[in-house]
């Protein structure tokens, strides 16, 4: 029940336009804050929100060099497979009434 709840909360953090903007980001390597600032186009303290929860859900990690926080994904193969996963234009499935029937033998 605990792991639901901890994969429940890692999707959340993922449900958001921006934390997936800063994401894709991240995937080409660690960043400052102020570059990823730039890159993702968002107000400052919106990216640092995001940051927050991204890094409270393990996804992202942080280094302090000096004054600046370096950003990293903490998770990288996790977070590439995800974007696979959505990126790909996989053939949709449709379920057929008549595979319903076999399925439960109902007529």
């Amino acid at each position: 029940m605990a792991n639901e709840r901890k994969i429940a909360e890692q999707l959340k953090a993922l449900a958001h336009p921006a934390r997936l903007r800063i994401l894709r980001f991240l995937l080409k390597g660690p960043s400052c804050a102020t570059l990823t600032n730039r890159e993702v186009d968002i107000s400052q303290p919106n990216l640092s929100q995001h940051l927050k929860i991204l890094t409270e859900a393990g996804i992202i990690d942080f280094r302090k060099i000096g004054t600046k926080k370096c950003f990293y994904i903490s998770k990288p193969d996790f977070v590439a497979e995800l974007f696979k996963l959505f990126d790909n234009e996989r053939e949709k499935v449709i379920l057929e009434e008549d595979d319903l029937r076999n399925i439960y033998g109902t007529e």
